[in-house]
């Protein structure tokens, strides 16, 4: 039989999987840029396919996510 602790327990995963996917990835909603906005190279037609709202290049996006971590 399940007490508050596990009821409680189990709303808190509940809400945590739906803040998770709140936060997930959402394709823009603005067209994807041709040039990256760092460095103006250019963003490979299937980048952009990919990745609608795309402003980045794969070497500018890697450099932003290393320092995030």
């Amino acid at each position: 039989m399940p007490d508050e602790i596990d009821r409680d327990q189990e709303f808190n995963e509940q809400r945590l999987e739906e803040m998770i996917e709140q936060s997930r990835f959402k394709p823009g909603t603005t067209p994807s840029l041709f040039h990256c906005r760092l460095c103006g190279k250019p963003i490979p037609e299937k980048r952009r396919q990919a990745l609608p709202g795309v402003t980045t290049c794969t070497e500018c996006q890697d450099k932003l996510e290393r320092r995030r971590c």
